[in-house]
């Protein structure tokens, strides 16, 4: 296959007038604008799924709130010796 039929086309920045150049640009920034938006989301929807989970995990009647079993001092506490 030739470049030509190929339909993304490389172009070099520097073969572009100042109007090429702008256009160039804004659309650099959209589409980085974009990425960041579709990767919070993401972000998003997989924290608040996490969140539900657990929110849902808690509210199991079958499950006790936790206790205490025993406790020992720790080593680095004033307490300790």
């Amino acid at each position: 296959m030739s470049d030509e039929s190929s339909p993304r086309r490389r172009v070099n920045i520097s073969d572009l007038n100042w109007l090429g150049k702008s256009v160039f640009v804004g659309g650099a920034v959209m589409r980085l604008t974009a990425n960041l938006i579709d990767s919070t989301a993401k972000r998003v929807t997989k924290i608040a799924a996490e969140s539900k989970q657990a929110f849902e995990r808690e509210m199991d009647p079958n499950m006790e709130d936790a206790r205490v079993l025993e406790e020992y001092p720790s080593s680095g506490s004033p307490d300790a010796e």
